[in-house]
């Protein structure tokens, strides 16, 4: 799903910032990259979005300003599972902006450099993507 899919169909914009999540088409990412959660939190508020729906979009009760973002990644391969935090691509943070009439959103994509901590991946940040 495209961002200009969002906004011409599916995203009503205002009454809060939204959030959704975009798996990246390179690299075969939905294949390396799953059992994934990305966590949005502001004060007490807080929701994710995971691989189980990753098509879901997120709406604060009218939050707006900086939130801070968590993205996991488990491991089942192993007997017991293994969860480590998905590094930021530079110059995104572990912290997402969006105004109270707009929608931003969070990439992931699968990274060939797995030396921190097994992790395949990086995540990137979008601030007001849509307004």
């Amino acid at each position: 799903m495209t961002a200009l899919e969002l906004a011409s169909d599916e995203m009503k914009l205002g009454g809060g910032a939204k959030f959704w999540v975009y798996i990246s088409p390179q690299k075969n990412t939905a294949e390396v990259v799953q059992n994934w959660i990305v966590t949005f939190s502001q004060g007490k508020w807080k929701e994710s979005i995971t691989s189980k729906n990753p098509t879901k979009t997120i709406q604060t009760p009218n939050l707006s300003g900086e939130f801070n973002l968590i993205i996991t990644k488990s491991d089942a391969s192993n007997k017991l599972p293994i969860t480590v935090n998905i590094p930021a691509l530079s110059p995104s943070k572990n912290i997402i902006g969006c105004n109270s009439n707009c929608a931003s959103m969070v990439g992931i994509i699968a990274h060939e450099d797995s030396s921190f901590c097994s992790v395949n991946a990086r995540f990137w940040t979008t601030w007001n993507a849509l307004c």
